[in-house]
């Protein structure tokens, strides 16, 4: 099944500079940058059950954010 196969490096065994990260479908561009860490973020807040799951789950991502910075080598602009 192809859909399993580790997308975190590009053909070259590297992980994907910005400029590839860009040229990706969305789904893998999702996959490679936002979902590993969006996923953790959701299993602290199923965890956790605050009252305000929005509020946590924000600054769960913004105090992780450097993870997603360092996995994709620090490229993101914004």
């Amino acid at each position: 099944m192809m859909e399993k196969e580790n997308k975190s490096t590009n053909d070259n065994g590297r992980k994907p500079s910005g400029r590839d990260l860009q040229s990706l479908p969305t789904r893998q561009y999702l996959d490679q940058t936002v979902n590993p860490i969006l996923l953790q973020g959701l299993k602290a807040l199923a965890k956790e059950r605050p009252q305000d799951p929005v509020q946590y789950l924000a600054n769960f991502l913004m105090k992780n954010k450097s993870r997603v910075d360092e996995s994709n080598g620090g490229t993101e602009e914004g």
